[in-house]
């Protein structure tokens, strides 16, 4: 995947590219306005927190056969520089937005979005946001909270991270991504998860202040874009079955066959979905 940085209000934002391969989609020459003559609409693919855009390097390449794949780092994630407070879900949106547009690698015109758990919640908000810069989302097992999960969760999730001298301040990095990582997860794909963890620092927790304070229902109520909505057996079953029915008109898929490692093992049955939604 290639890398590049598209300056934002809130600094730079970090994005990895992987090109069309069956229809001979390349990055433009130097001077070169973009262009998607033969291709599809770019899918711009959304990270869950705390991890970043590397979190697609497994399912991009199952899905770049007809059109570019963009994975962005979010603010103070991965490759991004880091805000100076917590964001909201909407400010976050609004970043990647404003990144997207001036990325230099995409293609001008609509694209499509692909979020996994947190990830799903900015999908949901850019396509408010900038309603005619999408044209299709596909969300993969929400994080659609109640007030009330929101609030039971919020305390937990959001308690400040704090790294010192000692080696064992680590520990609960490394039990979270490498030593408690679910079967059919490699070692080296987890280890890769731990060092995108560690490159958030003591900011590892504000995208859960992002995704526990995003008003669910009222957005996704919101939604008039063509959305296909897939629940996996790991988690967030029935929360993303909740989502699917308060986005009018969305295409509900349960994948009975994807059990752990949704975007490892469950990686070619996810792309199989969500290209043949995009089209």
């Amino acid at each position: 995947m290639r890398r590049a940085y598209a300056s934002t209000r809130l600094g730079q934002i970090h994005l990895r590219f992987l090109d069309s391969r069956e229809r001979g989609h390349r990055p433009p020459d130097e001077g070169e306005t973009p262009s998607l003559t033969a291709a599809e609409p770019p899918l711009i693919c959304l990270h869950p927190f705390p991890y970043s855009g590397a979190f697609f390097e497994t399912i991009a390449p199952l899905l770049s056969g007809r059109r570019m794949v963009c994975a962005p780092d979010c603010p103070g994630f991965g490759g991004s520089d880091a805000p100076e407070k917590m964001l909201s879900m909407e400010e976050l949106a609004e970043t990647v937005l404003e990144a997207l547009g001036k990325a230099a690698d995409l293609p001008r015109g609509p694209v499509d979005l692909l979020g996994f758990h947190s990830g799903c919640l900015l999908a949901v908000e850019m396509a408010r946001l900038g309603p005619d810069r999408v044209r299709k989302l596909a969300i993969i097992d929400v994080p659609y909270f109640t007030p009330e999960e929101q609030s039971g969760r919020y305390p937990k999730s959001t308690a400040p991270v704090r790294y010192d001298g000692d080696l064992a301040s680590l520990a609960d990095a490394w039990e979270f991504s490498v030593a408690r990582r679910l079967d059919g997860m490699p070692f080296n794909r987890a280890f890769g998860n731990f060092v995108e963890l560690l490159r958030a620092g003591e900011r590892a927790h504000w995208g859960y202040h992002a995704t526990l304070t995003y008003d669910c229902a009222t957005r996704f109520r919101l939604l008039r874009h063509e959305t296909l909505v897939v629940a996996s057996q790991y988690m967030l079953k029935e929360h993303t079955r909740r989502a699917a029915a308060e986005i009018p008109g969305a295409r509900f898929v349960e994948r009975k066959d994807v059990t752990r490692a949704v975007m490892e093992e469950g990686a070619a049955a996810i792309a199989e979905e969500v290209l043949a939604f995009l089209g």
